[in-house]
């Protein structure tokens, strides 16, 4: 059952029930009028480099990464995405995602967002050292990643409100 669809940045995702991960909706990917890219959800694994696959729950690579600008056939691409989105979970730890958003920084990805459903914030980190901290009034920003995209933490939180 969908309880909750939102829109993040080229593409809808939604939150179901017991989940505390979105899940990419096929179908509704806006990138393709845009010609932005291409957006992978929590099964879109990755290799960012030999020997390490990485399975960020959202991420958008603009067509200037994908080889010949084709959606790759390999079942583990070796992608690099744009921006990576990871939500946290209980059993997340601090320092295994400080070792993920390095990892990513290590690869070439330009920007990381790391979401956070029990406090309802957002961290987005730039670089390995440049990040900041958004609250329940703060606002994703796709920059020049993703640009035109928005969505403030309210809305993307509003479900998971609803339901405490």
């Amino acid at each position: 059952m969908i309880f909750g669809v939102r829109w993040l940045g080229t593409a809808f995702f939604q939150w179901t029930r017991g989940s505390r991960r979105p899940r990419l909706l096929p179908g509704n990917d806006a990138t393709v009028p845009r010609k932005l890219g291409l957006v992978t959800g929590a099964d879109g694994m990755m290799r960012l480099f030999p020997g390490l696959v990485r399975i960020p729950d959202v991420a958008f690579a603009a067509w200037n990464r994908i080889p010949g600008q084709r959606v790759p056939a390999a079942p583990i691409p070796d992608l690099v995405p744009s921006l990576a989105v990871e939500v946290l979970s209980e059993s997340n730890t601090e320092r295994e995602m400080e070792r993920k958003v390095g990892e990513y920084f290590a690869s070439g990805v330009d920007l990381v967002w790391l979401i956070d459903p029990d406090d309802r914030t957002a961290r987005v980190d730039r670089s390995p050292t440049d990040f900041d901290v958004l609250s329940g009034t703060g606002t994703l920003d796709g920059g020049p990643v993703l640009p035109g995209f928005s969505l403030p933490l309210a809305d993307l939180f509003a479900e998971l409100d609803q339901r405490g």
